[in-house]
C-alpha cells in the first residue's frame, strides 16, 4: 500500500490543495465542503495524473528518477497502471456529482484529459517542449481557478488567473534541467538540452515581464501584492542558482516549495483578513 502512495507526488498534492482553497478565500469564505472538495482533486484527479505520469514514464524516471516507485522495483508496473486507471474512472465520475454548473464540471473534467493528454500514446505532449509547457500549466492553474468558480460567476479575477498561467509557463521551462539526462537518451525534445544554461534567463525575462503586467493589471492592490511577491521570489530563486553555481537541476524544486510556503503564508493572511 505504501508503494502506491509513493506515485502521489506530496508538492504537487499540496500545490493542487492549497491552490483550490485560495480559489475559494478569493471568491468568499472557506467552508468545510469546499475542504472536503480540494481533498477530492487532490488525491483522486491530481493523484491520477501522477501516478500514470509515472507509469507512463516508467522507463525515463529509471534515468532520471530511479527511486520513484515503478523504477526502484517497490511497485509493479502493471499494478500501478490499474491503479491509475480506477483514478481516473473516479475523476471522471465524482465531479457530476459535486459541480455546481457547466463550467466547473468542465473544469473538473480537465485535470484528467491534461493527464492523459500529457501522458499517454498516441498523446504524448510530455515529448515536446511546448505542449508539454502548456499542459502542466494549465493543471497548475485549474484547481486556483476551480475554487474559485465553484463559489461565484464573477470574471473580475480573469487577468490574475491569466498572469498566474503566464508565471507556470515561464517556469515550468526549468522542470526540464532535472529531467535532461533521461530525455536525451529517449529522444525527447527538452528545451533545456537546447538553450543549456540560458534557459534560466529566458525564464527572468519573462518574469519580469509578468511582473511589469501585473503592476498594470486592474486586480485589487492586496492581490497585485501577492502575485509581485511570489514573482520577485522566483527571480531570486534563479539569481542565487545562477551567481553561485548552485546545482541547477534542484533549482524547479525550489522554486516549487518557496512557492507552496508562500501560498500557504498568503491562504493564511488572506483569512485573517
Amino acid at each position: 500500500m505504501i508503494a502506491y502512495f509513493r506515485l502521489f507526488r506530496a508538492d504537487a498534492a499540496l500545490i493542487a490543495f492549497v491552490s483550490y482553497l485560495i480559489g475559494v478565500k478569493l471568491a468568499g469564505s472557506i467552508h468545510w465542503s469546499d475542504l472536503g472538495a480540494a481533498a477530492l482533486i487532490t488525491f483522486i484527479s491530481t493523484n491520477f495524473i501522477y501516478s500514470f505520469n509515472s507509469w507512463a514514464d516508467r522507463r525515463i524516471d529509471a534515468v532520471n528518477k530511479p527511486w520513484r516507485a515503478i523504477p526502484s522495483g517497490r511497485l509493479a508496473a502493471k499494478k500501478a497502471f490499474v491503479y491509475s486507471m480506477i483514478l481516473l474512472v473516479l475523476a471522471v465520475v465524482y465531479p457530476f456529482f459535486i459541480a455546481h454548473n457547466l463550467l466547473t464540471l468542465l473544469l473538473f473534467q480537465l485535470l484528467p484529459a491534461l493527464g492523459l493528454l500529457y501522458s499517454a500514446r498516441p498523446f504524448s505532449f510530455r515529448r515536446y517542449s511546448i505542449l508539454s509547457t502548456l499542459t502542466i500549466s494549465s493543471g497548475l492553474i485549474t484547481p486556483l481557478m476551480l475554487g474559485y468558480f465553484m463559489n461565484t460567476a464573477e470574471t473580475r479575477l480573469l487577468p490574475l488567473f491569466l498572469g498566474l498561467f503566464f508565471y507556470c509557463m515561464s517556469v515550468v521551462p526549468l522542470k526540464d534541467i532535472e529531467d535532461a539526462e533521461g530525455d536525451r537518451a529517449f529522444g525527447i525534445r527538452n528545451l533545456y538540452l537546447h538553450y543549456g544554461d540560458k534557459l534560466p534567463q529566458f525564464s527572468v525575462v519573462a518574469l519580469i515581464a509578468n511582473l511589469v503586467l501585473v503592476c498594470f493589471a486592474p486586480l485589487p492592490k492586496i492581490l497585485k501584492l501577492c502575485a509581485a511577491i511570489i514573482l520577485m521570489s522566483t527571480i531570486l530563486c534563479i539569481a542565487i542558482f545562477y551567481f553561485y553555481r548552485l546545482n541547477i537541476k534542484k533549482l524547479y524544486g525550489v522554486i516549487i516549495r518557496t512557492v507552496i510556503a508562500l501560498a500557504i503564508i498568503m491562504i493564511i493572511f488572506l483569512c485573517r483578513r
